[in-house]
Parts: structure tokens; sequence; C-alpha cells
């Protein structure tokens, strides 16, 4: 009987094969260290505190009620999200908004596949500031307002994930209400997030907005968790163009502004990566450029204890001056 003879160049392969595929975790690992220590070698802000332009004691008293036992965590469809809806309606009728859904402030959908088929009344908010110069492209600010609901007899709350978003949405329209923009602004609080984005995704699928018409998405999805005082800012990776007008943000804002999280695994291993964990994702996926604004997962995270009690209020007010200032800076560029 004859043996099989395996050419020398297969047995090479199949050794450096089997290298690699004990060497794999390994590889990753390190390539996680590194990008933690890329992260870490950013500079530090010189700024000790951020200037007081919102109104912050209105923007507590917004994310107090989002994540308030009446509203019983926003779940899309529940009685505590359909609430939710119509208060944000309200909200952006008193700040001036202009209506900007199909059915004046709202924008009614209805999801086509996944769990999210299956529930009724799910609708954008959209509303309106317009700029001064109607030649320039739209900024899009984009916050979903629906959270996990009641599940399972318990209330999951959202106060981070993502009331705190909401209000900070509702803060910077106020400001710019009073400081009108050069860019005109869409304020889209969204639906349908934690069921696979379909409230970003029935913007365009609906035809609301068309790529060719936005400069920038500027998402905000948990933002008042102080985990080292580090805020990140997702989506220069994708969009180079991004990264001066974000190291000049990383300059003025009094939290660690961490430019990251947005790299293939293929270059930082096992590190976390956001381009299309949260509502920004539908507009990645047609080329419209978007930085994300979020803070680490912590504890809270997904839990029923995710309230107004864990809250940091001084972080809070320090990104959402933060993420004005990054309005700012686009709107002026």
């Amino acid at each position: 009987m004859k043996l099989l003879r395996i050419p020398l160049w297969l047995w090479l392969v199949l050794i450096v094969a089997g290298l690699g595929y004990a060497f794999h975790p390994y590889l990753l690992e390190q390539l996680n260290q590194l990008e933690q220590k890329r992260l870490q070698s950013q500079p530090l802000s010189k700024v000790s505190a951020m200037p007081e332009r919102l109104d912050f004691q209105q923007q507590m008293a917004d994310l107090t009620y989002l994540a308030s036992d009446e509203l019983a965590g926003r779940g899309t469809g529940q009685p505590g999200g359909l609430k939710a809806q119509q208060w944000l309606v309200t909200q952006f009728t008193a700040i001036g908004l202009v209506a900007a859904g199909t059915e004046g402030y709202l924008q009614p959908y209805q999801p086509t596949s996944g769990k999210a088929q299956l529930m009724k009344g799910s609708a954008n908010v959209l509303g309106r500031i317009e700029g001064s110069d109607p030649s320039l492209p739209l900024l899009v600010l984009t916050a979903h307002y629906d959270h996990l609901g009641l599940h399972q007899g318990k209330i999951y709350f959202g106060a981070d994930d993502n009331a705190s978003g909401v209000a900070a949405l509702l803060a910077i329209a106020r400001y710019f209400k009073q400081h009108p923009p050069r860019h005109t602004l869409l304020f889209a609080a969204l639906d349908n997030e934690e069921t696979g984005m379909w409230g970003a995704r029935m913007l365009f699928e609906q035809e609301l907005l068309k790529p060719e018409q936005i400069k920038l998405n500027i998402n905000m999805d948990m933002l008042s968790h102080d985990t080292n005082k580090q805020l990140i800012a997702v989506g220069s990776y994708h969009y180079p163009e991004l990264e001066q007008p974000l190291l000049q943000l990383q300059q003025q804002s009094s939290v660690r502004l961490l430019l990251g999280y947005d790299r293939p695994a293929w270059r930082v291993g096992t590190h976390q990566d956001w381009t299309l964990s949260s509502d920004h994702r539908e507009f990645h996926k047609r080329q419209v450029p978007f930085v994300y604004f979020g803070v680490p997962d912590h504890a809270h995270y997904h839990q029923p204890t995710d309230t107004i009690e864990n809250v940091d209020q001084a972080f809070y007010r320090e990104v959402s001056e933060t993420v004005l200032d990054a309005v700012l800076v686009f709107d002026a560029r």
C-alpha cells in the first residue's frame, strides 16, 4: 500500500496555518492593548470647566421625566413609549421648531422584519431650525428616545440609555432657537433604536432625507455616566476630514474626549468597534459622515438600575456642553 506523499509546500502551509490559529487570540489581545495605548496617549484637555450656555436645570427636568415611572422605560409601542412620543411633540412645539415629519412633527412607520414588526405606533419626532445660509447642507442631530420598557415585570428606565441623549437634544435645540445657526439643523428623536435602528433607517427609506442633502450626523447615545471622565467620539477613522475639528474640540472640553472605537478588528483586535452600534449606522451605510458621542458601557447598561439616581450630573453637564461645542464647530466650518 502506497503512503500518500504530501508536498513540502503544503506542509509549510499547514504549519503556518496551525501556528496562526494557535497564536490568533494572543495577537488579537496584543492589538487591543496597542489600541488602548493609542487612546490613552491622546492629549489631555487644559480646560478645567465648561461654560454654562445650556439650561441645565430644564435639561435635568426633561431627563427626570423621560426616566420616570410614568413613562415606564419608553418601550416602543408600549403606553410609556407612546406617551414619550406625544410629550416630545409638545416640547418641539414649545421650543418653536419647524415641523419636519410626515404628519406634523411625527413620522409614523411600520417596521417590516424582526421583533419590531410586531410593535405598533412606531414614530420619529422631527423638527428643524432654519439656517441663515440655505445653500449649506443639513446638520442632523439624532438621539433615540425608546428603551427596553416593561420586561418580565420590571421597568428598564433607560436614564442614560437614552433619556440623557434626548434631554441633551432638547437643550441644544433651545440654545440654537436663541442663537440661529448657519446650517439648517434637523433635530431627530428616533424610535426603535433598541430593535434594529428602524427609526434612523426610515428617515431614508421614506425619503425624508437624502444622503446628498446632509453634511454630518451628530448622534447622542448615553452621555451621563462618568467612566474615568471619558467621552468617546466615534467616526473620524472612517471620515478623516472630521479629525481636525474633533482634535480642536478635544482641547475645548473639560472631559476626556477620546477619538476612537471605530477601527476594524484587523487593526485593534478585540477592542470594541461602535461603527454600527447606534443610529449613526444608517447614515454611515449611505456614506454620510457621522460623529457618535457616547460613554463606555457601565454596570447599569440595559439594566433596571439605569435610573436617574445613577446619573452623574456634573459630568453630564460638561458632556452636554461639549456636544454643543461640536455642533458650533461643525456649523462654523
